[in-house]
C-alpha cells in the first residue's frame, strides 16, 4: 500500500519546517491570500514564512519624478 500525504494547508507561518515535510506541496497562508509551495530538501529547518512575501514592493515613481524636475 501506498500512502499519499496531499496538500497540507498551513496558517502557522512562523513553524519550522521538519524534515518529514520534505517534497510535499504546502498551501500557506500569508494572511491575505494562500501560495503553493513544493518543499525540497533545501527548504528544511526554515521557517513557512521565508518562503512566502506578505507586502507589496514599494515604488516612489511620485517622488523620483519630483527629483528630476527639481534638477
Amino acid at each position: 500500500m501506498v500512502f499519499k500525504m496531499g496538500k497540507k494547508k498551513i496558517f502557522n507561518r512562523s513553524s519550522v519546517i521538519p524534515f518529514s515535510f520534505k517534497n510535499i506541496k504546502v498551501t500557506i497562508y500569508s494572511g491575505k491570500k494562500w501560495f503553493d509551495r513544493l518543499l525540497n530538501i533545501w527548504s528544511v529547518g526554515f521557517k513557512f514564512g521565508e518562503l512566502t512575501w506578505n507586502r507589496r514592493l514599494a515604488l516612489y515613481k511620485a517622488k523620483q519624478l519630483k527629483k528630476k524636475k527639481k534638477k
